[in-house]
């Protein structure tokens, strides 16, 4: 029977050596210490541009050599790193948190009614005319009597009358008493004055264009005068009327003024 296993072994020619060879730790490696293959300390990054290499002057970072902090940012990526690396912690803050919480919500509340401030006003007339013949009700009437006019013949479909037209109201009548009281010599002469600052204060804070004069002026008083006092209230507190406007620490001041009065009395 043929056997391949016979056929290999005469085939196969092995001498006595090699099995001593084969056998014999001590020749196959060397007894002195293990080799080290020398590792450089430059290694840098190449690719390949067109067909040639290009190397990059930034060495490779070993990761034996980095710590912990460095390890967690490279595992955030390259840009993610530096963002970290670069980020400036703010200082602590010696205040409390109550006392932070306390300063982000303070604000300043400014309320009052119409109502409130309209009496205030009249209030405030009252005090500065020294006319026996006249109050506080007396201006609320007029104020009133001329909104409800222009309301009913068409005029304006708001009310004029609220708190922040009653501040422009109001600093232009205190302003212009200081300049008129003195002419002052009855009620009558008390009303034009104020319901030319009205006029002004409607022409100017009003919805409309434009209003009639007839509510803002009686029927014997003199047109010349009223416009000659118009045009002088005008070039004298153009100034304020548009700071009034513009400045909500001059709005705040004015308003808190007023409505001391409409407090006090």
């Amino acid at each position: 029977m043929y056997s391949i296993r016979e056929d290999l072994r005469k085939n196969l020619s092995l001498d006595k050596q090699d099995f001593a060879n084969n056998n014999n730790n001590n020749t196959a490696s060397p007894a002195g210490p293990k080799a080290r293959t020398p590792m450089s300390p430059t290694h840098k990054a190449t690719t390949k541009i067109n067909g040639r290499q290009k190397i990059h002057e930034a060495p490779l970072i070993m990761m034996q050599g980095i710590n912990a902090a460095q390890k967690r940012f490279k595992s955030m990526g390259s840009s993610k790193s530096v963002e970290l690396k670069n980020a400036i912690l703010p200082p602590p803050s010696s205040r409390s948190v109550d006392e932070i919480c306390q300063n982000t919500c303070k604000k300043t509340v400014i309320q009052a009614s119409t109502s409130e401030l309209l009496r205030g006003l009249g209030h405030f007339i009252a005090h500065k005319c020294c006319m026996h013949h006249f109050e506080a009700a007396d201006f609320v009437m007029w104020m009133r009597t001329v909104d409800r006019s222009l309301m009913l013949q068409g005029w304006q479909d708001v009310a004029f009358i609220n708190p922040a037209n009653l501040v422009f109201v109001y600093m232009l009548i205190r302003d212009r008493l200081d300049k008129e009281v003195d002419h002052m010599r009855s009620v009558e002469d008390l009303q034009s004055m104020v319901l030319t600052c009205l006029y002004i204060s409607y022409s100017y804070m009003g919805n409309e264009i434009s209003y009639p004069l007839k509510p803002f002026i009686g029927d014997n008083e003199d047109r010349n005068k009223f416009w000659n006092r118009c045009v002088d209230i005008i070039n004298t507190h153009s100034s304020d009327m548009l700071r009034l406007n513009s400045s909500s620490a001059f709005f705040l001041e004015v308003f808190t003024e007023l409505k001391n009065y409409s407090v006090d009395v």
